[in-house]
């Protein structure tokens, strides 16, 4: 079956994971004792297998050439620091113990060493609240790398295993996992509905950064959310993932829609259905500060935009930055310190790009210039419920202006900032201190010698310096900031469409103006692709229709009106409700202007 087929049946489904390895911040491990390399912390880390097939000097490793030495850049797990004999027994027994916030355990994971193919033989598992032992299970025989056991406890603070014996002799215990997450999966009577919408932009305003949000109801089995197992987790941040699917040759395919976090758990005492409201991770960074970005001279936007997540804590496999922002190149760049959604929107702004978190959870920062992927789909009188055409203020302009700024840095050395800290005895603290004024180059001094700054990041209004005490008693200190200052003056490039005014009448559109946009040049290319756009007035299109998966923001569809007319659009936004049944709502805008600049 296919989502084109009518009649059809959609799936829907919502796993909401209430602890992983994200979620539990507030994980500690201890282990009876390590070997010379050996990562305990890495059990939770949910690796599927170590990165090297690891070369021991224990008498169970070959010079075949598969083996390799360690080194402490591998993943390998937690290695304990004594030898089983020569049956596989440990005379002194090796433990891991993990300790967390307090949690359910409905499953528990746990991974040997694949690429050795060993495993604990014999073990024991304790699971303990508030360091009582509430339950004890005993496993003799195991002959799995990979394990999972289903202990369903509730309340539990820390899991302890202790390894009586391992799979092969002579040999250290290797566990590569000793976690697994709190998670669910919503399906059927469980699920009553949910509702997702995504969005590459809002409809009046093309270049800026999108949250998106989703709600879903769920059954209420044994109150387990208010009086069962889950109490205790129904907190902020949970991650929730919905899906939709279809069943092809007997079995379900299930499409992702996303990954939300909750904002908002609605449990009433009198219906047996829990309301959550979520967002995207997007949301989290208007409240998450960024310290800005110092003045370095021809810096790109992508290496600005890379900076700006990286900051926020986010990896190279979180975010895609379209390539085509290495070409702009800021000649003096700097942003100041604000929010990690304000950064996001001054890139947005200078690059003409979109802000936006792609089914894959990743952060995506999409260029005008970049061609939409192609998703093969068409909503077409068939399967549209509702059609409608809608033209904004904002879809036409004959007249566009765009600001550029010229850049100075004044040759006086200014103070702007003086801080007075009391540090203890080797205390070692960081700072965070704001300038009164925006300037380059900055640094920080202190006027106590035993108070040394022993690192400064800074931007142009603000700065971050870790700061210690070298004495045992004590000290204070005023921490100085200085730099020069930097001047800033405002220019506006207009491009107009001549014809049109004459036609039409002037109708003015004003970009918004960011302090990254410092050339004419680059000015007036902004200015031209914003005119050719918004030119001809074509506005969007908004369809209600039986819906598909594979309809994303930001990719290229096919919409057909009843009269027959065709249009090309890119997709801006999704709305999918699903209630039993699917239908979606989708806002796309037509390509053609786009390409014609």
């Amino acid at each position: 079956m296919e989502y084109s087929d009518n009649p059809r049946r959609v799936y829907g489904k919502v796993d909401i994971v209430y602890a992983d390895e994200e979620l539990s911040r507030d994980i500690k491990i201890q282990v009876s004792a390590n070997s010379e390399i050996s990562h305990p912390t890495e059990v939770y880390k949910l690796q599927d297998e170590p990165t090297v097939k690891a070369c021991t000097m224990d008498g169970n490793s070959t010079m075949d050439g598969s083996y390799q030495m360690m080194t402490d850049d591998c993943v390998v797990g937690w290695w304990g620091g004594s030898l089983a004999d020569s049956n596989g027994v440990f005379a002194t027994e090796p433990y891991i113990e993990m300790s967390f916030a307090m949690r359910p355990i409905i499953y528990w994971r746990i991974v040997g060493d694949k690429k050795l193919n060993q495993y604990p033989e014999e073990f024991t598992l304790e699971y303990k609240r508030n360091g009582v032992v509430v339950k004890t299970e005993r496993i003799i025989g195991n002959t799995d790398v990979e394990m999972i056991v289903e202990p369903k406890v509730a309340d539990i603070t820390s899991v302890r295993m202790t390894i009586s014996k391992w799979s092969v002799p002579n040999a250290c215990a290797k566990i590569l996992r000793f976690f697994e997450r709190v998670y669910e999966s919503y399906t059927g009577k469980d699920l009553l509905n949910f509702e997702v919408s995504e969005e590459l932009c809002s409809a009046e305003d093309n270049y800026n950064i999108n949250s998106d949000t989703m709600t879903v109801s769920i059954y209420n089995e044994d109150r387990k959310f208010d009086k069962g197992y889950l109490r205790t987790l129904m907190l902020l941040d949970r991650k929730l993932m919905p899906y939709v699917g279809i069943e092809r040759n007997g079995k379900i395919e299930y499409s992702p829609l996303g990954t939300f976090y909750s904002d908002e758990w609605d449990i009433p005492q009198d219906s047996q259905w829990v309301k959550c409201t979520a967002t995207d991770r997007l949301m989290r960074f208007q409240i998450k500060t960024y310290v800005g970005f110092p003045l370095v001279d021809n810096v790109s936007l992508y290496e600005i935009a890379e900076d700006i997540l990286r900051k926020a804590g986010l990896t190279a496999k979180e975010y895609i930055i379209s390539p085509k922002l290495k070409d702009i190149v800021v000649e003096m760049a700097f942003l100041p310190k604000t929010t990690v959604w304000n950064a996001l929107q001054e890139i947005a702004n200078a690059g003409l790009c979109k802000v936006f978190i792609d089914r894959q959870n990743r952060v995506v920062i999409l260029c005008e210039e970049d061609a939409p992927k192609e998703s093969g789909r068409n909503v077409n009188p068939s399967n549209t419920f509702s059609y409608t055409s809608n033209i904004t203020l904002t879809d036409f302009s004959n007249c566009v202006s765009v600001e550029y700024y010229d850049i100075s840095i004044a040759d006086d050395i200014i103070d702007v900032a003086e801080s007075e800290i009391r540090l203890d005895g080797k205390e070692l603290r960081t700072v965070t201190i704001d300038f009164t004024t925006e300037i380059a180059y900055p640094y920080a001094v202190s006027d106590n010698p035993s108070i040394r700054i022993k690192a400064f990041e800074s931007g142009v209004n603000s700065c971050v310096c870790i700061v210690e005490n070298s004495l045992d008693t004590p000290q204070m200190a005023i921490i100085k900031a200085s730099g020069n200052a930097i001047e800033i003056n405002s220019r506006t490039v207009t491009i107009r469409d001549e014809d049109s005014i004459r036609e039409y009448g002037i109708v003015e559109y004003t970009h918004t103006a960011s302090e990254l946009v410092q050339s004419y040049e680059q000015a007036e290319y902004m200015s031209r692709v914003l005119l050719s756009r918004m030119k001809a007035g074509e506005g969007s299109i908004t369809a209600v229709w039986r819906g598909d998966p594979e309809l994303e923001v930001g990719v290229a569809y096919d919409c057909t009106d009843r009269f027959g007319d065709t249009e090309r659009l890119l997709c801006e936004s999704n709305k999918f409700s699903y209630d039993g049944g699917l239908r979606q709502e989708s806002r796309g805008r037509k390509i053609k202007e786009v390409n014609d600049g």
